[in-house]
């Protein structure tokens, strides 16, 4: 598998333990894309389908939330910087 800017990558998201839904990425990106972070149990950003509206805030409990960002870093100054510039 490739490695490095734009290499591909999976998504895998698992409710409980187990694994509900995946997607392969074709293309990564080392950018953010959210400047706000990442959220749990609300969407305060757009709507990434029209079925609901933002923020979509989740009424149910979250026991916990794991989030593996296993693999090697991906470093790009470059692109860190003109992000955090653009946020100016």
């Amino acid at each position: 598998m490739a490695h490095g800017n734009g290499a591909p990558g999976r998504a895998q998201l698992y409710i409980d333990g187990r694994l509900v839904g995946e997607a392969d990425m074709p293309l990564t990106t080392p950018i953010a894309f959210n400047p706000g972070g990442m959220a749990c149990g609300a969407n305060p950003g757009s709507a990434v389908t029209p079925d609901y509206q933002a923020p979509f805030r989740f009424t149910g409990t979250l026991h916990s939330v794991t989030v593996d960002l296993s693999g090697e870093l991906i470093v790009d100054a470059e692109s860190e910087m003109r992000m955090h510039m653009a946020r100016q």
